[in-house]
């Protein structure tokens, strides 16, 4: 039997649970709030609560293939963040802790569509479509990544 030790995973860990818990409650503000459309910024940023039924970018694929689908980008994750710690110590602290929001906004994303059967999003920034805090960690997340990979290739 394979023990999976957790210490060296303390910051993905607590930064996944982190984001999944501020994710979790600016869903639950955005849906008792009562929004309607709340401008932040004229013509460029809203606040206003909408129930996106698809996944990326609002595409549907039915319940259960979104779920499934879903959970097997989520497993890809975190079986990719446990690889990617295989003697790595440059920028591991920050690596761990960009892995942890995004699956940590994988996992709110994911538990919305579990239990709601969609996501609650409420941030309109145009052009984009409406998000949440977990779409923004996802987002920011693997493009944070993807700098540094690439900014630890060319080294």
């Amino acid at each position: 039997m394979v023990k999976l030790k957790l210490q060296p995973y303390w910051l993905l860990i607590g930064s996944a649970i982190a984001w999944f818990g501020i994710d979790w409650g600016t869903k639950l503000w955005a849906s008792a709030a009562d929004l309607g459309k709340v401008v932040i910024w004229d013509n460029m940023l809203y606040l206003t609560l909408h129930h996106n039924q698809g996944i990326a970018f609002g595409i549907r694929f039915g319940y259960w293939p979104q779920i499934v689908i879903s959970f097997i980008v989520l497993s890809l994750l975190v079986y990719m963040a446990f690889l990617q710690w295989e003697g790595e110590t440059r920028n591991a602290f920050l690596k761990q802790a960009l892995f942890g929001i995004i699956v940590g906004g994988a996992l709110g994303n994911l538990s919305d569509r579990i239990r709601l059967g969609y996501v609650v999003d409420f941030i309109y920034l145009k052009p984009f479509p409406v998000f949440n805090l977990a779409d923004m960690g996802i987002t920011l997340g693997l493009l944070t990544l993807i700098v540094l990979n690439f900014k630890q290739g060319d080294k």
